[in-house]
């Protein structure tokens, strides 16, 4: 058995290599055959040095000037021309004396000599590690020991400490070691404060380095005119000033932050992310049986990115399972495992008594470390013995499903855009916990091998169907809906609140709703609330009730159960649902400019097309925009036709307003110089229009002015859809479209050059993103295992009556498309049209 140990120290009590010395221990007690790799880690501040130390650095020393400027012998780290320079070893708190603390005259100077006496020993790459810093100096001293000269109103050198930069008129950055412009600095630091203001290096931490009310606000001041100084030497800074003093991390060790952004040019990295690195960690985990990571508090600021969560997200992707061990946890059971741990254990589990437990840590956690391998290897014989009866394979290292793709599209964790990659992803209890390169070898009780020719897709979410149960199942229930969301590869909808009886317009409405979906629903499905003349104290109630947002319409909505509202009706429902951070999703039609418009009736497609003009769009559209960015309210335009509103949604978007926006499979592929006369199945509103407006509609999809694309599908009964015998006037104006909107935007994007990445971020992770699925629309590590299994170069011929709507009509009767939906998984389970396996979704639990 392998077990890699990566620990961080145990503050107060024992270091990063103690940590991991007491826990290989303990490991050997019960196994002395135990293969341990031992790692000691941290997140970039105090303990990275020992990490690069432990990980094969070599360990030099300097005479540099403490924080209170007496010289103290500090160490650093060199491999090759990498260095590692921990600030705490200069500039710490813990190098003054007890009660000598001095916020106002403490200074990083040392923390600046020793990065120069890195680059002296050939280091051309440092990691500069920052935490515990004594100092609150906006990192002047880091530039004056380097070099740089901090000048007064006289000419003469500022004394060192960030109460001196109130007096600081220039800065003189000549003297800067030259070395510095071929030196990469990366700086480690998870601090997200920025330098200046209530949040500030002086607000938040002064106090901490003994800054009394009236020493934070003079500090203040003091930081924000080096700013200013700072702000005139601009042609020679990496960053102006003014922008790296606002910069997320410029208030980090009382603002050093901010000097390595801007006069350094630092690139600032979460600092678990940069010790894992150089300690090469992701190598070593291959062929690990497990991972042990810990801290002294295993608790809510672990989650924000600490050692042992980092350690968890490596080995997770490693397919390794994780364990972690603490003086503390404050964690519950279901945090721990959404950590991705399997297990956590506490030093308090054998020492109730804080004190005790903190004097007596190393003991107690060789004890712990015991009762831990022990367990886990109890539970690998017993797993083992299972698989050997024809059970499953091994507990601690097996995931219910395991899936393995030449070709799936992943999440980037860079940028967050998907991309092809060839992997192995472990599933367990319905999420994803490992993602590989394909060739791992992931155990599972099900393995699932997708052919050469398949894609693995995150399941699609679609935000905009109307499913009409109760009420009007006999135009479309859930059960036919689902099941053709359930073919056209979406895994998760969004129930529209109009055409059922009653509408989703109270509590009392959406229950009904929810009954009737009970035991029906092949996918998942959350419920939009409706905004309706008279229903506003049910809005509050409905959000408390899991509804994703709110719609309403301008116009007619079409059925009278659920009338429209104006414009001031409209902006008093942003008001409720802004204070509920709820959003609310529009039929943007003005109804005086359609009720101008003429309405000749009749076959011709050109006369419908006069009857909704774009100018109606453009009116209602401007009007959201002005109410939202009035109210502060989340606004999001429906099923937008017009490509004359994309400049005035941009420029919203540009000037700070909430808005998102959406458009259709029928106005992307689909045109209005081809719709045959009295072809009533092509009627939708807003309507479909010309060719050239569909090439701008495409350019603004592309551009991000469109957000995403989702179905509207909208079906009705043969006879409403085609009564009036071809009279687009009097016919149903709504397309049924769900299970077939991801071929027919993927037919149209290839021909246009578009990659199917692009697709999937149109139809599964913007829709999920805007509407608050927070667990849906991509493959990443913590996401629901929701796949649609695409064959993207395989050709079909739309046949309406072979679709799985409730009615054979549809528009695209005929249509040669490319791109089939062969099979998709709910919570990493195969899903067929025989079981409704779905759940209710509410906001918060997606």
């Amino acid at each position: 058995m392998r077990i890699v140990i990566a620990p961080d120290k145990f503050k107060g009590s024992l270091s990063a290599p103690e940590v991991a010395a007491r826990v290989a221990e303990g490991a050997r007690r019960v196994d002395p055959a135990i293969e341990v790799d031992a790692i000691p880690v941290a997140d970039g501040g105090e303990g990275t040095l020992d990490a690069a130390l432990a990980a094969g650095f070599e360990r030099r020393t300097a005479t540099v000037a403490g924080p209170l400027g007496a010289p103290v012998e500090a160490a650093l780290a060199l491999r090759g021309d990498e260095a590692v320079v921990e600030m705490a070893q200069a500039s710490g708190l813990d190098l003054v004396p007890a009660g000598g603390v001095d916020a106002s005259g403490a200074t990083s100077i040392g923390t600046g000599q020793l990065i120069a006496a890195a680059l002296d020993a050939g280091a051309r790459r440092i990691v500069l590690g920052i935490g515990g810093s004594a100092s609150t100096d906006g990192g002047a001293g880091v530039l004056q020991g380097l070099g740089a000269r901090l000048l007064d109103a006289t000419g003469a050198e500022l004394p060192v400490g960030g109460g001196a930069l109130a007096r600081l008129a220039r800065v003189d950055l000549t003297g800067l070691d030259p070395r510095l412009g071929s030196a990469e600095i990366v700086l480690a630091s998870d601090v997200d404060n920025p330098l200046l203001g209530p949040t500030g290096a002086a607000a938040v931490f002064g106090p901490q380095k003994g800054a009394s009310p009236d020493a934070v606000v003079a500090l203040d001041a003091a930081l924000a005119n080096f700013v200013a100084v700072l702000a005139a030497e601009d042609s020679s800074l990496a960053v102006p000033a003014a922008v790296a003093a606002e910069r997320p991390g410029a208030g980090a060790a009382g603002g050093v932050g901010f000097a390595a952004l801007a006069v350094l040019g630092a690139e600032r990295r979460p600092g678990i992310d940069v010790v894992l690195e150089f300690t090469g960690l992701e190598a070593r985990l291959a062929g690990a049986d497990a991972v042990i990571t810990g801290e002294g508090s295993l608790d809510a600021q672990s989650l924000m990115g600490k050692t042992p969560v980092g350690v968890a997200r490596a080995a997770r992707l490693a397919g390794v399972p994780v364990y972690a061990v603490s003086g503390r946890r404050l964690l519950s059971d279901d945090e721990v495992r959404d950590a991705g741990f399997v297990a956590a254990r506490s030093l308090a589990e054998l020492e109730p008594d804080p004190a005790r437990s903190m004097a007596e840590a190393s003991d107690l956690l060789a004890r712990l470390s015991e009762e831990l391998v022990t367990d886990l290897i109890a539970s690998r014989a017993s797993a083992r013995g299972t698989a050997g009866a024809g059970g499953t394979a091994d507990a601690s290292v097996a995931f219910d499903v395991v899936f393995r793709a030449r070709r799936a599209l992943v999440t980037n964790e860079g940028d967050g855009a998907p991309v092809e990659r060839s992997v192995e992803i472990g599933v367990r209890d319905g999420r994803i916990v490992a993602i590989t390169p394909l060739g791992t070898g992931l155990a599972g009780a099900e393995v699932v091998e997708l052919a050469a020719d398949e894609v693995l897709l995150p399941g699609l979410v679609d935000t905009h169907v109307h499913v009409n149960e109760p009420g009007r199942t006999e135009w479309e229930g859930f059960a036919s809906a689902t099941r053709a969301a359930l073919a056209g590869g979406v895994t998760t909808i969004i129930d529209m609140p109009l055409n059922s009886i009653p509408p989703t317009v109270s509590v009392a409405a959406l229950d009904e709703k929810r009954a009737a979906a009970a035991g029906q629903t092949f996918v998942d499905v959350g419920f939009w609330g409706g905004v309706v003349p008279g229903n506003l104290d049910e809005l509050a109630p409905l959000v408390d009730e899991g509804v994703f947002g709110f719609k309403c319409f301008l116009l007619h909505s079409g059925v009278d159960e659920f009338p429209q509202v104006t414009a001031d009706e409209m902006e008093q429902a942003m008001r409720v649902i802004a204070e509920r951070d709820s959003m609310l999703v529009v039929h943007a039609e003005d109804a005086h400019v359609i009720d101008a418009a003429p309405h000749r009736g009749g076959p011709g497609y050109a006369d419908f097309l006069a009857s909704r003009p774009r100018a109606a769009e453009d009116a209602a559209i401007a009007e959201v925009i002005e109410r939202a960015g009035c109210t502060g309210a989340r606004a999001h335009i429906l099923h937008l036709s017009s490509s004359d509103s994309l400049g005035q949604i941009a420029r919203a978007k540009a000037a700070g307003t909430d808005l998102s926006v959406e458009t259709c499979p029928h106005y992307l592929t689909l045109f209005a110089e081809d719709v045959p006369a009295g072809a009533t199945a092509f009627k939708c509103c807003p309507p479909i229009r010309e060719d050239a407006n569909r090439d701008r509609l495409w350019a603004g999809l592309v551009d991000g002015v469109i957000d995403y694309v989702v179905s509207d599908h909208s079906p009705s009964t043969p006879d409403m859809k085609y009564q009036g015998d071809g009279d687009f006037e009097l016919a149903w104006g709504g397309i049924a479209s769900l299970q077939l909107g991801l071929p027919l935007i993927w037919t149209e994007a290839r021909e246009r050059g578009i990659g199917l990445e692009r697709v999937v971020e149109w139809m599964a992770q913007r829709p999920a993103e805007r509407v608050g699925l927070t667990r849906k629309g991509r493959i990443a590590l913590g996401f629901a295992a929701d796949f649609a299994v695409f064959a993207p170069d395989e050709q079909f011929t739309v046949d309406a009556r072979s679709l799985e709507h409730r009615h054979p009509v549809t528009p695209y009767d005929g249509r040669e498309l490319t791109g089939g939906v062969r099979r998709a998984y709910l919570a990493g389970a195969h899903v067929d049209r025989e079981r409704a396996q779905g759940r209710m979704l509410r906001k918060g639990n997606a």
